[in-house]
């Protein structure tokens, strides 16, 4: 027994320790060995239940797997365990995740596609369209007016600006530098660049600008000596300021001049076509045509009609703007025209019943009697008796049109149509035709006016000389206040203003005028005495000069009423009798004694044609009360040949300082103008010539 416990022990120590000593393996092996059969036994019962618990391990698996399958594995698919089923079931499942993945991009890139192709195609393609093309107005060509004779009274003449803008300029030759200088390995580049950079030169510009090369320099202001590729010293070295952007070559001058330099195609030079308005006969025709102004809704700056016959046609003249889609490049040039989005309509032509050469005589006697007698203002019209046609128009003092720095708040008034007065005598005519159409009267009915003045309500109404027992032709010829006062006394209160009205006092004149006054009737009570007294003899209502002269119109044309025009082409408006032929051509025979010897206007007469008319003068308002004592307005109106009338003139004169006797200041005027309006129009003579005495 004592000799096997040494060897039991050494077996043991043998297979748990190894041998000391450097070389380990060979000692394990022959300890192995040396174990024999034994250890065989050992390693073969360590490897069954090493299988048998891997077996029992796989079939716990499988039974885990039915019942949930799982759980063997992790996020996303990712298989757990030693399965050999584990690596199919992880590509599957990758493969789904991923073409699933792969689908939806698909539907989220088409959805787009969707939403900015069709659904918001229109939005993205103006988006597009902003920053490579631009809609630029093309002005329409404002329509002439003309007069009767088609001779050019308003027409609008293309011009252009061409400015220059030292920024733009500067920019470009910088950055041209720039491209040569970081190009280096790029000859041709720098080539191109370098001819470019050539054609710049400032002298070329100024010879063909016919401007100062030294003061374009100093507008570039170019720096040679500067970096061009730094960013931040080139923008330092740019021009600014005043006059940086901007810089007038070119004023105002017709395309042909403005093409010379703007055919350069020079760098920062900029060329804006418009049209302007010009007026050959200015002063005369200024009040009636009227002027152009800035259009404040224009975001162009575009001009309109601001008065006169400009502002009542404007939509006529003006026409419709075209627009054309322009291609720009980066600096919001234009390079060209793609397409016409709306085509530019013209203006259309106005033809006005206006005669330019009696308008300029108008004007000019106007004017020369308003200097003589030192007046305030002087206005007159001349209108065709058988039509109703306004030929001619005027007032001084007037302005140049083509100049609106010499127009004033006075002096573009077109006094004819919108100031209104007191008449005054002019309107006795129209009392004797309220006598005679209320069958009391006749042309041949006495009048006694005996002591020369009548007294109503505390009022003393008086004539210049006491002219005892006249007719109405003396009425008118002398001019009798107290004549008219009886015979407005004598009829209802409504006869007188009903006659006024009936002849187009107190509304506006068919004409339309912007701004034109109406006037004012007002129909005096049955105690209102001195009020009827008052409207017969031309006080207590107000007038315009346009409504005088179209109530003479309707005399001179036989009772028939003619409405006044100052358009040719426009259709007429139907005219209408106010009164019988036989009292108004009765009316127009006792009128020609005024300008006859004896008369209140022998300065009107006319040789060789008769002539009859009425002055009128009146005392001028005082805004603070009555009437000024010593202020006057001067009033005729006349017609001729009185036989057969063809054409009717009124006058006015305001606050004469000269002469305050309408037959001494404005019958001289009706007297000049009518004799050449006679003449121009080769109206025969209805009265033999004076014969000078041998």
């Amino acid at each position: 027994m004592s000799d096997k416990k040494p060897k039991s022990t050494s077996a043991k120590n043998t297979s748990k320790k190894p041998a000391s000593g450097k070389v380990t393996k060979p000692l394990r092996r022959a300890s192995a060995a040396k174990s024999g059969q034994t250890s065989d036994k050992a390693a073969g019962s360590r490897k069954a239940k090493l299988f048998d618990r891997i077996k029992k391990s796989d079939t716990k698996r499988t039974h885990a797997s039915a019942r949930n399958p799982k759980s063997k594995r992790g996020f996303l698919g990712k298989a757990s365990g030693a399965s050999s089923r584990g690596g199919f079931e992880q590509d599957k499942n990758r493969f789904r995740t991923v073409w699933g993945l792969a689908l939806v991009i698909l539907v989220l890139l088409i959805g787009r596609a969707y939403y900015i192709q069709v659904a918001n195609a229109q939005f993205y393609q103006d988006k597009g369209n902003e920053l490579i093309t631009s809609e630029r107005t093309q002005k329409s060509y404002r329509g002439m007016i003309t007069d009767r004779n088609d001779l050019p009274l308003a027409v609008s003449a293309p011009l252009a600006t061409v400015s220059f803008s030292p920024h733009d300029y500067a920019s470009e030759y910088y950055e041209l530098k720039r491209i040569i200088l970081t190009n280096p390995n790029s000859p041709q580049l720098q080539a191109r660049m370098q001819k470019r950079l050539d054609n710049m030169d400032l002298t070329t510009l100024a010879a063909a600008a016919n401007i100062s090369v030294d003061e374009l320099k100093k507008a570039t202001a170019i720096d040679d000596s500067i970096d061009v590729t730094d960013e931040a010293a080139v923008k330092a070295a740019l021009p600014s300021g005043a006059g940086s952007h901007y810089l007038p070559l070119l004023n105002k001058v017709t395309p042909e001049i403005a093409q010379s330099v703007s055919s350069l195609d020079f760098p920062g030079v900029h060329e804006k076509n418009f049209f302007q308005r010009y007026y050959p006969q200015p002063q005369s025709n200024a009040q009636l045509l009227g002027f152009m102004g800035q259009n404040a809704n224009d975001p162009e700056g575009g001009y309109e009609g601001r008065a006169g016959i400009e502002r009542q046609y404007e939509k006529d003249l003006a026409g419709d703007d075209g627009k054309v889609l322009v291609l720009k490049d980066a600096k919001q040039n234009s390079l060209k025209e793609i397409k016409q989005l709306e085509p530019e309509i013209p203006g259309k032509d106005v033809a006005l019943t206006i005669d330019s050469r009696l308008q300029y005589l108008l004007y000019k006697e106007l004017e020369k009697a308003g200097r003589l007698q030192k007046a305030r203002w002087s206005t007159g019209m001349i209108v065709d008796v058988q039509t109703g046609e306004v030929l001619a128009l005027s007032t001084w003092p007037s302005f140049n049109s083509n100049n609106l720095n010499e127009m004033t708040g006075e002096n573009q008034r077109n006094r004819a149509l919108l100031d209104v007065f007191e008449p005054g005598s002019v309107m006795k005519p129209f009392t004797v035709a309220a006598a005679l159409d209320s069958g009391k009267y006749t042309p041949t009915t006495l009048i006694d006016t005996n002591p020369g003045s009548i007294r109503v309500r505390g009022y003393t109404i008086r004539d210049h000389n006491n002219l005892g027992m006249i007719n109405m032709a003396t009425l008118l010829q002398k001019s009798s206040n107290v004549a008219s006062t009886k015979i407005a006394l004598s009829l209802p209160p409504d006869a007188i203003t009903n006659m006024q009205r009936q002849f187009g006092f107190g509304s506006k004149t068919p004409l339309q005028f912007p701004g034109e006054g109406s006037g004012l009737i007002v129909t005096p009570k049955e105690k209102e005495t001195s009020r009827r007294a008052t409207v017969s003899y031309g006080y207590g209502l107000q007038v315009t000069l346009a409504q005088v002269a179209q109530a003479y119109s309707a005399l001179a044309a036989g009772g028939v009423m003619h409405p006044l025009t100052l358009i040719k082409n426009d259709k007429p408006q139907p005219s209408k009798r106010i009164m019988a032929r036989e009292q108004a051509m009765s009316i127009v025979q006792m009128l020609e004694s005024v300008t006859e010897a004896g008369g209140t206007a022998k300065a009107a007469a006319i040789d060789g044609y008769r002539v009859a008319g009425k002055t009128g003068t009146s005392r001028r308002i005082n805004p603070e009360g009555g009437y000024y004592s010593d202020q006057y307005r001067n009033v005729f109106a006349g017609m001729a040949p009185a036989s057969n009338p063809k054409l009717v003139g009124v006058m006015l004169i305001e606050d004469p300082r000269g002469q305050i006797y309408a037959g001494l200041t404005v019958a001289p005027v009706f007297h000049n103008v009518m004799k050449e309006a006679l003449r121009l129009y080769n109206v025969p003579l209805d009265k033999p010539l004076k014969t000078e005495p041998q």
